[in-house]
């Protein structure tokens, strides 16, 4: 017993030169992960891009993930006559190894341009549980980096299975959207556990914002009038700079849309918009793109 509060004892003295518990969890270095697909189709460059500037951005690691398929052939009689299925098979997967070499290679190129720690694996999976892979993979990061572009159905497939899926908080690039510094983060607070957790997650973003508005709906379920409000008060006496707003509910509607206008200083004839659902808890991060979109 003596020992253990001689070494317990000993613990607190070291935490006290090093600054304490809060200094080294501050030292601690972010992993980012970046997952890749190449099949059916490919991740774009701009993805990858994004992800590093993101990343260097918080001083954080990026681990990049392709991932390559493995079909599985299933012999049909009719299939075997008409087509010439494993051939089919074999081309599909040489497409899908030499677009994973390809993401890999572009990747480690822009990492040493843009002297960013980067690391890439390449893992094999089964077609069909590629998104399923995905997001067993991110479970081993702080944040997934992910692209949602329309008119490529897999990248919202993927951003899904990751969302609900790893259990890790995301960062979603939209198509032709480029990264760079947040310069109004928004908060869709509704006072509950997820929103709270959503709020956690993005601490690290929170406090690098220039601005952050949390934004609250009454009337649809039961909240506090001053919640909203409260949140902004511990954000400020954290040194945030943040306020707060409360809109009713009066739309027939189970989705309520805001829309936050917020300028890009460096280009005086741009503004751009961002909508914040409040279809479920979220924060919602906004930054100034670097060049037109």
């Amino acid at each position: 017993m003596r020992y253990i509060n001689a070494e317990l004892r000993r613990m607190e003295i070291d935490d006290c030169n090093r600054g304490g518990p809060r200094e080294m969890e501050q030292d601690m270095t972010a992993q980012y992960f970046l997952p890749l697909a190449t099949y059916p189709d490919s991740s774009s460059g701009l993805i990858i891009s994004n992800a590093l500037t993101f990343a260097g951005y918080y001083s954080a690691h990026l681990h990049a993930c392709a991932l390559t398929v493995a079909i599985p052939h299933i012999p049909n009689a009719w299939s075997s006559l008409l087509l010439d299925t494993p051939k089919m098979i074999e081309h599909a997967e040489i497409l899908s190894r030499d677009r994973a070499a390809t993401l890999v290679s572009a990747a480690t190129n822009l990492a040493a341009s843009a002297e960013v720690e980067l690391s890439c694996r390449t893992v094999k999976t089964a077609l069909p549980l590629l998104h399923d892979t995905a997001a067993t993979e991110a479970r081993f990061f702080d944040l997934a980096i992910l692209e949602c572009i329309a008119d490529v159905p897999d990248t919202r497939i993927v951003a899904e299975a990751v969302i609900f899926g790893s259990g890790r908080p995301a960062i979603i690039f939209p198509k032709k959207t480029v990264a760079g510094p947040i310069d109004h983060l928004v908060i869709a607070w509704d006072g509950s556990r997820a929103a709270a957790r959503a709020v956690n997650d993005a601490n690290p973003f929170i406090h690098k914002a220039k601005r952050v508005s949390v934004l609250s709906v009454t009337g649809e379920k039961p909240l506090p009038e001053p919640s909203g409000a409260h949140l902004a008060e511990i954000l400020v006496s954290s040194g945030v700079n943040a306020s707060s707003t409360a809109a009713r509910f009066t739309s027939s509607s189970r989705i309520w849309t805001l829309e936050v206008t917020r300028f890009c200083p460096w280009r005086s004839n741009r503004w751009r918009v961002a909508r914040a659902s409040f279809a479920r808890p979220h924060v919602t991060l906004t930054n100034c793109p670097r060049r037109s979109l």
